[in-house]
């Protein structure tokens, strides 16, 4: 793929760049029907949306500046601007692009429309507590009702507490999260089972909310990598030392005395820029990762800043066409 003269003129001249990579991205993931073979289409999609990170790291790296600053600036209003009247807002735990094509087609065959309704930007670190934190103060499982709207968690289709009448609701639901956390080089067929856990579990939550307004994003979404054509390379020596400091399934770390001595490791070229430095965070810049000979090698992570992990979906989802 190569970025063509259309799409690079409308992201020069764009007032939100960042909105025409989301497009860009949300076109790549979109398909007529839901694949039979979930695995194949991820493994295609996804070495089409590292290809397109990629190019735009090469050719247009400012990126990565632009998410940075809106990621800082991000307090959650993007959750809160919609817990209004009656309206649910439920915030899936890791739900990314990928599955807003397919959850479109998969509600959309049992009556449900979905509208993509835009995007919005996951504070940095790109982790569940970055979010959770700033709209409840705490973590998602002891979170509790406030004043400004009720809370419900919800870890899986299991436990499904009653939705409050009469105010607006927030539910924090902890799928695909918890499924992608399954996903392992040997065990790549779970990807569908994460899918179908969640969007079995959303239509519960939609017909628990009834007529009332519901918007469905996420507290970030992911890095998806069952392939070396899934993920950029790191130089050796620099490799040497994120496996040791950073734990696979992680593309973030706290600052510390160890984290700090990953600076040399960046150069004044922007494709050399391997780390981005943030308050009391390193993380991982783009989609560079690492894979070891393990068939246990976990295939998602999150916490860095890439497209993947910092663009999520604000869906608006009702009954009916």
């Amino acid at each position: 793929m190569a970025l063509d003269g259309e799409f690079l003129q409308r992201l020069v001249g764009a007032d939100d760049p960042i909105g025409v990579i989301w497009e860009e991205m949300v076109g790549l993931w979109r398909t007529e029907e839901i694949p039979a073979d979930l695995v194949a289409f991820y493994n295609r999609q996804e070495e089409a949306l590292s290809r397109l990170e990629e190019l735009l790291a090469q050719g247009y790296f400012e990126v990565y500046d632009l998410l940075l600053r809106q990621a800082r600036e991000q307090n959650g209003e993007y959750v809160r601007s919609h817990l209004e009247g009656e309206a649910v807002v439920i915030v899936a735990d890791s739900l990314s692009v990928r599955e807003v094509g397919l959850l479109s087609l998969w509600l959309g065959e049992r009556g449900w429309t979905v509208q993509v309704a835009g995007y919005a930007v996951a504070p940095f670190p790109t982790v569940t507590e970055t979010l959770s934190r700033q709209l409840l103060g705490t973590q998602p499982a002891s979170g509790r009702d406030g004043a400004a709207f009720a809370y419900r968690y919800v870890p899986g289709p299991e436990q499904m507490p009653a939705l409050p009448a009469g105010r607006p609701t927030l539910v924090w639901l902890r799928l695909p999260d918890t499924g992608l956390e399954q996903i392992t080089v040997a065990q790549a067929t779970t990807v569908a089972g994460a899918f179908q856990r969640t969007a079995e579990t959303l239509e519960r939550l939609l017909e628990m909310a009834g007529d009332r307004p519901v918007t469905v994003t996420s507290d970030h979404g992911y890095l998806y990598a069952l392939s070396p054509a899934h993920y950029w390379l790191l130089p050796e020596r620099t490799e040497q030392e994120v496996r040791r400091l950073f734990p696979r399934e992680s593309r973030v770390r706290p600052l510390s005395d160890e984290t700090r001595r990953l600076r040399p490791y960046g150069t004044a070229a922007p494709e050399g820029r391997f780390f981005v430095f943030s308050g009391d965070w390193v993380g991982l810049r783009g989609r560079y990762w690492w894979a070891t000979e393990s068939r246990n090698d976990r295939c998602t992570a999150h916490g860095g800043l890439s497209l993947a992990e910092c663009l999520v979906p604000i869906l608006r989802i009702r009954r009916g066409g």
